[in-house]
Protein backbone atom coordinates (compact mmCIF):
# COMPACT_ATOMS: atom_id res chain seq x y z
CA UNK A 1 0.00 0.00 0.00
CA UNK A 2 1.16 3.48 -1.05
CA UNK A 3 2.03 5.48 2.29
CA UNK A 4 -0.13 8.13 1.90
CA UNK A 5 -2.98 5.88 1.80
CA UNK A 6 -2.44 4.69 5.36
CA UNK A 7 -4.09 6.80 7.79
CA UNK A 8 -1.91 9.50 9.73
CA UNK A 9 -0.10 12.59 10.21
CA UNK A 10 2.53 14.33 8.23
CA UNK A 11 4.80 16.94 9.04
CA UNK A 12 5.34 19.34 5.39
CA UNK A 13 8.33 21.35 3.72
CA UNK A 14 8.50 22.68 0.43
CA UNK A 15 8.62 25.78 -1.94
CA UNK A 16 5.81 26.56 -3.85
CA UNK A 17 6.42 28.02 -7.33
CA UNK A 18 3.65 30.61 -8.28
CA UNK A 19 4.10 31.69 -11.81
CA UNK A 20 5.53 35.34 -12.04
CA UNK A 21 6.37 35.57 -8.40
CA UNK A 22 9.07 34.19 -6.19
CA UNK A 23 9.26 30.90 -4.47
CA UNK A 24 7.65 30.25 -1.66
CA UNK A 25 9.24 28.40 1.69
CA UNK A 26 6.35 26.73 3.08
CA UNK A 27 5.81 24.34 5.78
CA UNK A 28 2.52 22.88 7.68
CA UNK A 29 0.38 19.60 7.92
CA UNK A 30 -1.49 17.29 6.15
CA UNK A 31 -3.50 14.47 7.84
CA UNK A 32 -5.05 11.34 6.40
CA UNK A 33 -8.41 10.41 7.74
CA UNK A 34 -10.79 7.12 6.61
CA UNK A 35 -14.26 7.69 6.94
CA UNK A 36 -15.85 6.06 9.51
CA UNK A 37 -18.35 4.36 7.93
CA UNK A 38 -16.26 3.66 4.29
CA UNK A 39 -13.37 3.10 5.40
CA UNK A 40 -12.21 2.69 1.51
CA UNK A 41 -12.34 6.61 1.29
CA UNK A 42 -10.24 8.86 2.82
CA UNK A 43 -10.12 12.38 3.83
CA UNK A 44 -6.93 14.42 3.11
CA UNK A 45 -6.36 17.21 5.20
CA UNK A 46 -3.67 20.08 4.79
CA UNK A 47 -2.85 23.23 6.09
CA UNK A 48 0.42 24.96 4.98
CA UNK A 49 2.23 28.94 5.56
CA UNK A 50 4.65 30.48 4.14
CA UNK A 51 8.10 30.57 6.26
CA UNK A 52 8.90 34.09 7.05
CA UNK A 53 5.76 35.72 6.97
CA UNK A 54 4.13 36.83 10.40
CA UNK A 55 1.16 38.08 8.99
CA UNK A 56 1.03 34.86 6.45
CA UNK A 57 -2.81 33.14 6.63
CA UNK A 58 -2.54 29.55 6.61
CA UNK A 59 -3.49 27.56 3.31
CA UNK A 60 -6.11 24.78 3.69
CA UNK A 61 -6.37 21.85 1.02
CA UNK A 62 -9.21 19.16 1.37
CA UNK A 63 -10.14 16.22 -0.92
CA UNK A 64 -10.68 13.00 -0.76
CA UNK A 65 -9.34 9.89 -2.34
CA UNK A 66 -11.56 6.47 -2.68
CA UNK A 67 -9.38 3.81 -3.01
CA UNK A 68 -10.97 1.86 -6.23
CA UNK A 69 -9.30 -1.17 -6.55
CA UNK A 70 -5.65 -2.56 -5.40
CA UNK A 71 -3.39 0.24 -7.86
CA UNK A 72 -6.61 2.98 -8.46
CA UNK A 73 -8.17 6.32 -6.60
CA UNK A 74 -10.79 8.87 -7.35
CA UNK A 75 -9.63 11.86 -6.39
CA UNK A 76 -12.42 15.08 -5.30
CA UNK A 77 -11.46 18.14 -4.10
CA UNK A 78 -13.83 21.18 -3.40
CA UNK A 79 -11.86 23.93 -4.09
CA UNK A 80 -13.09 27.39 -2.74
CA UNK A 81 -9.99 29.48 -3.75
CA UNK A 82 -10.44 28.40 -7.03
CA UNK A 83 -14.68 28.35 -6.88
CA UNK A 84 -14.99 24.86 -8.51
CA UNK A 85 -14.66 21.03 -7.94
CA UNK A 86 -11.59 19.28 -8.81
CA UNK A 87 -12.27 15.61 -10.18
CA UNK A 88 -9.76 12.67 -11.34
CA UNK A 89 -8.62 9.69 -10.93
CA UNK A 90 -5.08 8.32 -9.99
CA UNK A 91 -2.85 4.91 -10.03
CA UNK A 92 -0.38 3.58 -7.59
CA UNK A 93 1.93 1.19 -6.27
CA UNK A 94 3.61 0.95 -3.22
CA UNK A 95 6.11 3.35 -4.30
CA UNK A 96 4.46 5.97 -6.51
CA UNK A 97 0.99 7.58 -6.61
CA UNK A 98 0.47 9.59 -9.41
CA UNK A 99 -3.14 11.85 -9.71
CA UNK A 100 -4.35 13.68 -12.20
CA UNK A 101 -7.58 15.99 -12.19
CA UNK A 102 -9.72 19.17 -13.56
CA UNK A 103 -12.66 21.60 -13.24
CA UNK A 104 -15.67 20.11 -15.33
CA UNK A 105 -15.00 22.79 -17.83
CA UNK A 106 -11.51 21.66 -18.12
CA UNK A 107 -10.24 25.34 -17.39
CA UNK A 108 -8.51 23.80 -14.20
CA UNK A 109 -6.20 21.08 -14.66
CA UNK A 110 -3.87 19.37 -12.28
CA UNK A 111 -0.44 16.15 -12.10
CA UNK A 112 0.42 15.46 -8.54
CA UNK A 113 2.74 12.79 -7.94
CA UNK A 114 3.74 11.40 -4.27
CA UNK A 115 6.96 9.11 -4.16
CA UNK A 116 7.58 6.98 -1.25
CA UNK A 117 11.20 7.25 0.14
CA UNK A 118 9.97 5.07 2.96
CA UNK A 119 6.81 3.98 4.93
CA UNK A 120 8.03 7.02 6.82
CA UNK A 121 8.58 9.96 4.02
CA UNK A 122 7.02 11.21 1.05
CA UNK A 123 8.05 13.20 -2.05
CA UNK A 124 5.09 15.53 -3.47
CA UNK A 125 5.64 17.10 -6.36
CA UNK A 126 3.11 18.96 -8.63
CA UNK A 127 1.84 21.58 -11.15
CA UNK A 128 -1.56 23.61 -11.40
CA UNK A 129 -2.57 25.15 -15.12
CA UNK A 130 -5.32 27.38 -15.74
CA UNK A 131 -6.64 28.18 -19.28
CA UNK A 132 -2.95 25.94 -20.54
CA UNK A 133 -0.61 28.06 -18.68
CA UNK A 134 1.42 26.70 -15.48
CA UNK A 135 -0.43 28.91 -11.82
CA UNK A 136 1.69 27.24 -9.81
CA UNK A 137 4.05 24.07 -9.10
CA UNK A 138 5.98 23.12 -5.68
CA UNK A 139 7.98 19.93 -4.40
CA UNK A 140 7.69 19.22 -0.62
CA UNK A 141 8.64 16.46 1.58
CA UNK A 142 6.33 14.67 3.75
CA UNK A 143 7.45 13.20 6.95
CA UNK A 144 5.31 11.00 9.21
CA UNK A 145 4.57 11.77 12.50
CA UNK A 146 5.02 9.09 15.00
Amino acid sequence: MHPLLVPGEWLVEGRYHPTGKAARQVAGVTTVHAAEEYPETLRVNGEIRGLGDTDARPVHSNFHLDVVSSQKVRFRMDSQPLATVLVGEGHYDDHIMVIRYASPDRRILGVETFVGVSRDEIRHSGVMLADGAPVTSWLARLERVK
